[in-house]
């Protein structure tokens, strides 16, 4: 790792003695600064703000944390943190849990407080995780030159405070930042809480999306399904061979999806991320169907659990753009490692946390909620862990072809023998997915488009 090029040229231009030294990454801040011996007192850390008409650096002891209140005092106005997608673009090349105390080059006011007046020792964060750089007082105010000074902008931490991740799960929580609910997915909700919905009523639905209706006709034609007669028709495909409950999950899935239009190349693009999901869901709701019908949970709830599961990455991309590109990038570059350990790496965080803040704030069912957090989870437990166990096999099924972000191709005995099934039906359950390759490719190729 390297300090980003922007800020080793601004730091190389005020001639100070500026020294590196490295702690953990992929990890918290708090724990990087361990691992690296420093004391959170005395690091800058900086967050950028904005009062809806112009930017300002804030910078503060990672001991603290921001007091937007008291900042807005200084100023008469009302400050909120800016977007994490705004950061990013700005900082181009910086990750986002170590933004620097630097505004000069990106032409932002600086404002620091006065906790560091008395502090002959400092460190910042280099924009890159896990690299901090050591300076003295009279260097670090050669980095604030022209900066206001001296003022009382932080306040203690309150409990439970998690810096830049808590920041990225508010900017999750603004309803408002995030794709709206789709209404075709809003009308197929209401009817999914509506007993006495009808076919005719859910054709009406799904219809108003010619693209939609064509994956849910191809679906339906396909010999996944074996059915030998005709299906013309959005109302003949649920009532002669998908019914209406699968159908409600299958069509609200997909149109969940619709919102995100994200880069479309590489092992996280949508071509690929859709073609994963697509496969996912169907051998989920394989699976399903071959467990002892006593026993079998909701096909179509298995299906949607499959399909959604990573929606973490959809997000990321939709919000959090240059973390996705240098994620992607990543992800490509070292097939061999974790992707959750890449992501960790990366942003402090995983697309479970990123995806699961999204089922909350959409107000999923609580499978969908336990699915997208248990889902790299064999051991979990609870009483819809079902579904996030289904999509664990299905992944590792899917490994096997190169599909997907499963860490290993192997099964847990155990697994398979509390969930009730055998390995020849999980391996006729592979079989049959792979029939239909066309019309799940199909599917995909319709989703990214």
């Amino acid at each position: 790792m390297s300090i980003p090029a922007t800020i080793r040229s601004f730091l190389t231009g005020k001639g100070g003695q500026f020294r590196v030294r490295t702690g953990r990454s992929g990890v918290s801040l708090d724990e990087a600064l361990s691992s690296a011996k420093i004391d959170p007192a005395h690091l800058a850390r900086a967050t950028l703000v904005t009062d809806g008409k112009a930017r300002l650096l804030a910078i503060y002891p990672a001991s603290r944390e921001l007091d937007l209140e008291q900042l807005g005092r200084k100023f008469s106005r009302t400050f909120e943190r800016s977007s994490l997608e705004e950061v990013g673009r700005i900082y181009q090349d910086c990750d986002i849990d170590a933004l620097p105390p630097i505004g000069e080059p990106f032409g932002i006011k600086v404002i620091v407080d006065r906790s560091f007046d008395e502090l002959e020792e400092l460190f910042f964060c280099s924009g890159r995780s896990g690299l901090f750089i050591r300076t003295n007082r009279e260097d670090f105010g050669k980095l604030m030159e022209g900066s206001w000074r001296g003022h009382h902008i932080s306040r203690e931490r309150r409990e439970g405070s998690n810096g830049e991740r808590d920041v990225m799960r508010e900017e999750v929580q603004r309803i408002t930042k995030l794709p709206p609910m789709p209404g075709i997915a809003i009308e197929i909700g209401r009817l999914r809480s509506n007993p006495y919905a009808s076919a005719n009523e859910l054709a009406a639905v799904i219809e108003q999306d010619p693209s939609l209706s064509a994956q849910l006709l191809r679906y339906a034609a396909s010999p996944f399904y074996g059915y030998q007669g005709k299906i013309d028709t959005v109302e003949h495909a649920i009532v002669r061979v998908l019914g209406m409950d699968f159908v409600m999950d299958f069509a609200f899935g997909l149109s969940l999806g619709k919102p995100f239009r994200n880069p479309k190349e590489g092992p996280i693009g949508l071509h690929s991320f859709w073609s994963h999901a697509v496969y996912c869901a169907t051998l989920t709701q394989a699976l399903c169907n071959s467990i002892e019908f006593t026993r079998r949970p909701a096909p179509g709830i298995a299906y949607l659990a499959g399909l959604m599961h990573n929606f973490g990455f959809l997000l990321l991309g939709h919000l959090f753009q240059p973390q996705f590109r240098r994620l992607n990038e990543a992800i490509a570059k070292h097939p061999e490692r974790s992707v959750l350990e890449l992501e960790r790496e990366i942003m402090g965080m995983s697309h479970t946390d990123i995806g699961l803040w999204l089922m909350e704030a959409w107000d999923m069912p609580r499978e969908m909620v336990e699915t997208v957090r248990e889902h790299h989870n064999p051991d979990v437990r609870g009483e819809f862990a079902i579904y996030p166990q289904l999509v664990f096999i299905a992944n590792r099924l899917l490994k096997r072809f190169d599909i997907g972000d499963a860490e290993s191709v192997e099964i847990p005995e155990a697994l398979l023998e509390k969930i009730g099934l055998s390995p020849e039906q999980v391996e006729a359950a592979l079989g049959a997915v792979l029939e239909v390759r066309d019309g799940l490719d199909f599917i995909a190729q319709k989703m990214a488009a």
